[in-house]
Parts: structure tokens; C-alpha cells; sequence
């Protein structure tokens, strides 16, 4: 009975609160943190700093080169579409000057001049209707206002510079000269320009 009142009175041990590889890990946390890994892990990222810089300035450059080649030939393209106007031009000027009329060249330039034209509106060139329409801002660029009969005020009467657009964005307005509301109509005059627009006459 003595025996298992002692055994029952002895102190229990008591389970440990740390996993049974818990030293084990502090000791890698430790050996991981030295100075000689930190060292280690700096050096790699300096390398890795140093290679991304040097493909970024790789990049830069390659880019600035790809730039400076599409301005330098950005425009061959069209380039390339103009040179055979140009072989009929010569072909043309040739042809008059051999059989000594204008005939032949002034048929050239006008068929040149037509393929010019079809072949720009490939570009998204657009030539702006001017003559007899509505004096427009927006498209036209009036350099003179004549007073006229039987034209209503504003009317496009003829153009200086043909206008432009292109892909639909203004290139360049037509140069025109508008109808201005003419003085007075007296009985006996006829549809036409006012013959002295400025009022000046003797």
C-alpha cells in the first residue's frame, strides 16, 4: 500500500509546449541569417538590378533606332506610289518635244494628273468640293468676295488652291473667292460680276 501511495504522490511531467523540431528550425533561421548569406543574397540582387538596367537601356536604344528609321522611311510608301507619275511626266514632256506639239503633253499631264489623284485616295487624300457650294469655314478659305448677280450671297465662285482632307481631317482649306451681295440691280443688267465692285466709277 506504501508503494502506490508514493507512486500515486510523485510529480507528473509535464509535455513540453515546442514541437520536437522546433531547435532545429531556429538553428536554419539562424545559420540562414548569417552574415555570409545576406552577403550572398545582396550580391544577387545587384546582379539582377545590374541586367534588368542593362536590357532597359538596350530597349531604349533599339526603340530610338526603330524611331529615327520610320521618320527616315516613314514616307516610302508613298514615295514608292508617286514614281510612276513622275515616268509619265517624262514620257510625256519627251513625247512633245520630239513631235513638237503641246498636244501630247498636255494629254499626258491630264492622265497623269487623273492617276495621281486615284492613286492618293488609296493615302485617304480627299479633294474638297468648292466651286458653286456654300461658302464653308470649316473647308474653305475665302482670299477675295466679289459682288455678284445671281449668285446668292456666300456661293463659291471659283477656287485659287484646291482644298484637302485627310481620313476625313482637313488638310488644307481651298483657297476660293466668295459672292457678295451686289448694290442696287438696275433694270437693264444682266446676270454677272458687278462691273465696279468698289463703287468707283466716273
Amino acid at each position: 500500500m506504501k508503494d502506490k501511495e508514493k507512486k500515486k504522490n510523485l510529480p507528473r511531467e509535464t509535455p513540453s509546449c515546442e514541437p520536437e523540431h522546433a531547435g532545429e528550425e531556429n538553428a536554419e533561421e539562424e545559420r540562414a541569417s548569417s552574415p555570409v548569406e545576406v552577403a550572398g543574397e545582396l550580391e544577387e540582387l545587384r546582379n539582377r538590378l545590374a541586367y534588368l538596367a542593362a536590357e532597359f537601356d538596350n530597349y531604349r536604344k533599339r526603340v530610338a533606332r526603330e524611331k529615327e528609321t520610320l521618320v527616315s522611311f516613314g514616307n516610302e510608301r508613298l514615295l514608292r506610289a508617286i514614281l510612276p507619275f513622275l515616268d509619265n511626266l517624262e514620257r510625256a514632256m519627251s513625247l512633245a518635244g520630239s513631235s513638237g506639239s503641246s498636244e501630247g503633253l498636255l494629254a499626258g499631264v491630264h492622265l497623269t494628273h487623273d492617276q495621281f489623284l486615284s492613286e492618293l485616295r488609296k493615302f485617304g487624300l480627299e479633294q474638297i468640293s468648292a466651286e458653286g457650294e456654300r461658302f464653308d469655314p470649316n473647308l474653305h478659305e475665302a482670299i477675295a468676295q466679289v459682288p455678284w448677280v445671281g449668285k446668292p450671297e456666300g456661293t463659291v465662285l471659283s477656287e485659287a488652291g484646291k482644298g484637302y482632307l485627310l481620313n476625313g481631317r482637313l488638310l488644307r482649306p481651298a483657297q476660293v473667292t466668295v459672292a457678295a451681295a451686289p448694290p442696287a440691280r438696275s433694270p437693264n443688267r444682266e446676270d454677272g460680276p458687278d462691273p465696279d465692285p468698289a463703287g468707283q466709277g466716273n
